[in-house]
């Protein structure tokens, strides 16, 4: 299912609420649980579709946004990609030393080292599917977003405005990670390979391979996801309209 199918949903929901919202309205039953949905499902069907019809132009706005802060996603994956080779080069190179030792009072601190860099292996590995996830399927999860928020009751309103949220932001904000770690002085993209060829690589990795990948795969990508994550929240409550309201008033008679 691509977009514009979940688009076409989405404008068949909308309708659907905002009939209801009429119906609602137009019963001759003097409960005001039942009647106060009325003008809540007419307003909610309303900004649905619109939504529905800005889609493309939410696209657009987005790569805009993008562009003006400078956002790549090809250098950003080819970085990504480079960080990988890098950490499994070390990791393999590693392994290799560990199994020339053999098992040795040394070999334990290697196998510790080993054990670091599987973990940034994972993390890379996992930023780069999410990467990929995002940067191939925005239009997907600003659509099911919209989709979302078009359910009749406002049942999925708070996941759509969220699902529109995290697609915005990621899309704009993830490729501006490596600029982020350059800002603070890190910098994970690092040749190591010289000076691992001996035993002496044990030095070598515990004072600047494991404490670079653990500030610039760990810490400072944490930080800045939360970050992200911060914003996205921020963006999908705006989206859905906070709390109570929408964020565009639609008044009918």
């Amino acid at each position: 299912m691509n977009a514009f199918e979940v688009l076409s949903i989405s404008q068949d929901l909308a309708a659907l609420t905002y009939f209801l919202g009429t119906l609602f309205m137009a019963l001759p039953i003097p409960l005001y649980g039942v009647k106060k949905w009325g003008p809540k499902m007419i307003s909610d069907g309303i900004y649905s579709t619109i939504l529905v019809n800005l889609y493309e132009t939410i696209l657009y706005l987005v790569s805009v946004i993008g562009n003006q802060l400078g956002t790549n996603w090809p250098s950003y994956m080819n970085w990504l990609y480079e960080l990988l080779a890098n950490e499994l080069s070390i990791f393999t190179v590693v392994r290799g030393i560990l199994t020339i030792i053999g098992f040795t009072p040394l070999s334990v601190p290697f196998s510790l080292v080993l054990t670091f860099l599987s973990g940034f292996i994972t993390i890379t590995g996992t930023l780069i599917v999410i990467s990929q996830l995002i940067y191939n399927n925005v239009g997907l999860l600003i659509a099911l977003g919209v989709l979302m928020l078009s359910l009749p009751f406002r049942i999925g309103r708070a996941v759509g405005g969220g699902l529109m949220g995290f697609a915005i932001v990621f899309y704009v904000g993830l490729p501006l990670l490596p600029a982020f770690l350059s800002t603070f002085g890190v910098n994970v993209i690092q040749d190591f390979s010289t000076n691992i060829n001996s035993l002496q690589a044990l030095n070598s990795l515990l004072s600047n391979a494991i404490p670079d990948y653990i500030e610039g795969t760990v810490i400072m990508p944490t930080a800045y996801l939360g970050i992200l994550t911060s914003l996205s929240l921020g963006v999908g409550s705006a989206i859905a309209g906070g709390y109570s309201r929408l964020p565009i008033q639609v008044d009918f008679v």
